[in-house]
């Protein structure tokens, strides 16, 4: 996927709900990319519906490692309750949130 005119690897989040449990496998593919040579990833959350504070920790997780390889996170088709967790936690101004 094209934005802001540089090529994105789009990873889908095939989950309903986002916390410790379940992010093996999203840090997993975050960490394939990387080591693809792929540091510019967006992470399609429109199957998300919940995110707990370890979910939130794991995004973070991901952001920094995507940071230390001069790469971009953003965060795309979000949902407003995800979007509202974002607002009040302040993430929304640490996350890169598109369409």
């Amino acid at each position: 996927m094209i934005i802001e005119n540089q090529e994105y690897k789009v990873i889908a989040i095939k989950e309903d709900n986002l916390g410790l449990a379940n992010s093996n496998d999203i840090k997993k593919a975050i960490e394939t990319e990387l080591s693809n040579g792929n540091k510019y990833i967006a992470l399609d959350l429109s199957e998300l519906n919940s995110i707990n504070s370890a979910g939130l920790g794991v995004l973070i997780g991901i952001l920094n490692k995507v940071k230390v390889q001069n790469g971009t996170l953003k965060m795309l088709n979000i949902n407003e309750r995800i979007i509202s967790i974002f607002k009040i936690t302040k993430l929304d101004l640490v996350f890169e949130i598109g369409k």
